[in-house]
């Protein structure tokens, strides 16, 4: 099949084969990696909803452990506040639903939404009701009790008989308050009982027994509601369990859906990689198999063609090469060529045949060209001996130009090497000058420093000269007593007038040290200013230093250009002067040839009647060929 057609078509098929294998290859690889992507994008899925149902659980926990904290102040925002987090957890879990691929993970995430609806309603259900019986002593219906029971305790005050068994009522309502069980009501009943009877003995039905029985039907209210409370805490516990077990139950469906995930992403990825390989190897095998026909193919064609030259190189000029007009590919091209070529052969080996009968007459014309040629020979060697002293004296100029170029070169690159070295000393007194500016800003910042000190010495100079006033008047008072004690007192003061003037010299000193104070301030002030001008000065040569860095590199640049440049040039002096050298020798051994040239002119003559000879070799010769 593959005999009829050309090599061109089959490397065509093997292209088209290995583009092929390429395609399919990669459409394997893409089919693999959109399944782990698929994969990939369920496991971060199920990775959301599996982090988002945890924080709905801490959410409802926390909402939970928060009822401790209710108070009446809190009671309608922590309502409000539990309603919104709820609707949030309910819209969670209704999005979660959404996601959720596994229609097993979505009938487990509605139970687990139906069982946050019961739970919150149970919530809502026991705050409510915590409300209405209250949370302290002062709210809701304890706090109404205690109000009624306060009431009546002011309006029989003053009744004895009263209040003394109106007493043993609140003693019975508080237990009965902390601890509403059938014996406190039953002790409670009693003793209201008791109260009850004597209002209606004494005769207060109507001023005291109203409130009386409010105030007994609010307790009895109370137990009521304390034991529908209880049956509301009861089904909220048991609300709240079942939520627990609801997401405990979720949470481990989710697990096993990522780890279903993880191990499909694992198994998709294992699958994508062992048909890639396998598809890969049938792609290998069959471009290897169309590589192994083409080359049989190829090597046969060769063989036929080497073997019609071997024919031709023994001098059978009838051989043929082999065409197949059918493939007509570019072997076929060879042999057709092979086949023009050994014919055009035939054709030159007639007319060799032909010329060499021609040989010998030209022969006797090329003795009377040789002749001539002598002539002119003679004629050029004269010429070529005056252009080689023009070529040696142009060498020698071009020798002392090339001496020049190089004490040039050697200047260039002087001035190469001292831009540089500027450009690093530059650059040293660059850094010479950032760190002065350092040291000038540490000492700045230490006058400052001293500045502020010295105004800290004007305050203590202040105190000072107060405590020198405060001893001068405790002297002067002093010397006051001495002179009312009299005689007794001389020597008291005799010690205030020393301590009068030792503050006097005190504020003396004080006033000296105060101007000594104010003259350092001043100096201190002066050289702020003059280091503070020497940080712009610094500033401004730091500045104008980095400009002479950036001069001098560009000279350096320049230098070295203009260094490459004087290279350049002398080299190419030199390799003119080489130039002009080997053209003075070249020319010398012009002459020297033109000379030898005359001498073979002579034995030209001689050969040319030889040549007549081996043109009649060379007809016997021909004979060997066998031509069409």
């Amino acid at each position: 099949m593959l005999s009829n057609l050309s090599f061109k078509t089959k490397l065509f098929i093997l292209l088209i084969t290995a583009i092929t294998g390429l395609i399919i290859v990669t459409a394997v690889a893409m089919t693999g990696l959109s399944s782990q992507q698929s994969a990939n994008n369920e496991l971060r899925n199920l990775s959301k909803i599996q982090a988002s149902n945890d924080q709905l659980s801490i959410h409802m926990l926390e909402i939970a452990d928060s009822l401790r904290s209710i108070s009446v102040e809190n009671y309608q925002d922590y309502i409000a506040s539990a309603k919104e987090q709820i609707a949030q957890n309910a819209n969670i879990i209704a999005t979660n639903i959404e996601k959720a691929h596994s229609q097993n993970l979505k009938q487990t995430l509605e139970e687990n939404l139906v069982e946050l609806n019961d739970y919150s309603q149970a919530l809502i259900a026991l705050i409510e009701k915590r409300y209405i019986i209250g949370f302290d002593s002062s709210s809701g219906l304890r706090g109404s009790v205690d109000q009624m029971g306060t009431e009546i305790s002011e309006d029989i005050q003053k009744l004895s008989l009263l209040k003394r068994e109106f007493t043993n009522v609140r003693k019975a309502e508080a237990g009965y308050l902390s601890d509403p069980t059938e014996s406190n009501l039953e002790e409670f009943t009693s003793s209201f009982d008791r109260f009850d009877n004597r209002i209606e003995n004494f005769g207060f039905q109507d001023t005291h027994g109203v409130k009386a029985n409010a105030y007994r039907d609010a307790i009895l209210q109370y137990g009521k509601e304390y034991k529908s409370l209880s049956e509301i805490e009861n089904t909220f516990t048991t609300q709240k369990n079942q939520f627990t077990e609801s997401q405990l139950k979720a949470n481990q469906l989710i697990e096993n859906k990522v780890q279903q995930a993880e191990n499909s992403a694992e198994e998709s990825s294992t699958q994508a990689n062992a048909t890639l390989l396998g598809v890969s190897i049938a792609v290998i095998l069959v471009a290897a198999l169309l590589m192994l026909a083409i080359g049989r193919s190829v090597n046969s064609t060769l063989q036929n063609i080497i073997t019609d030259l071997n024919k031709v190189k023994k001098g059978d000029m009838s051989s043929k090469a082999s065409v197949n007009t059918k493939r007509n590919d570019e072997f076929d091209q060879l042999s057709q060529s092979l086949n023009e070529m050994t014919s055009g052969l035939g054709d030159v080996l007639k007319d060799v045949v032909s010329t060499t009968d021609n040989v010998s007459t030209m022969s006797t014309d090329l003795n009377n060209t040789i002749s001539s040629i002598a002539s002119s020979n003679h004629l050029v060697n004269q010429r070529t001996h005056s252009l080689a002293s023009a070529t040696d004296d142009i060498s020698s100029r071009l020798t002392e130009l090339s001496s020049t170029t190089n004490t040039l070169q050697a200047h260039s690159n002087e001035t190469y090497q001292s831009a540089k070295s500027g450009a690093d000393t530059i650059k040293l007194v660059l850094s010479s000058i950032t760190d002065t500016v350092n040291i000038v800003n540490i000492t700045s910042q230490q006058l400052d420093e001293l500045g502020r000190l010295s105004k800290n010495i004007d305050s203590v100079i202040a105190m000072i000269n107060d405590l020198a006033s405060q001893t001068n008047l405790l002297a002067l008072n002093a010397a006051i007593e001495a002179a009312r004690a009299g005689e007794a007192g001389r020597g008291f003061s005799v010690v205030a007038d020393e301590v009068r003037a030792l503050a006097e010299k005190t504020v003396d000193a004080t006033s000296k040290i105060t101007d000594i104070v104010n003259t350092i301030q001043q100096s201190t002030q002066t050289a702020i200013s003059t280091m503070e001008s020497g940080q712009d000065n610094l500033k401004i040569i730091s500045e104008n230093g980095s400009k002479a860095e950036e001069a001098m590199r560009d000279i350096e640049s320049n230098a070295m250009t203009g260094s490459k440049s004087t290279d350049s040039m002398a080299s190419a002096i030199q390799d003119v002067a080489s130039t002009a050298i080997q053209m003075s020798t070249e020319m010398e051994e012009i002459a020297q040839q033109l000379n030898q040239d005359t001498r073979s002119i002579d034995i030209l003559a001689d050969k040319t009647k030889q040549i007549q000879k081996i043109s009649e070799q060379l007809a016997v010769k021909t004979q060997v060929f066998t031509l069409v």
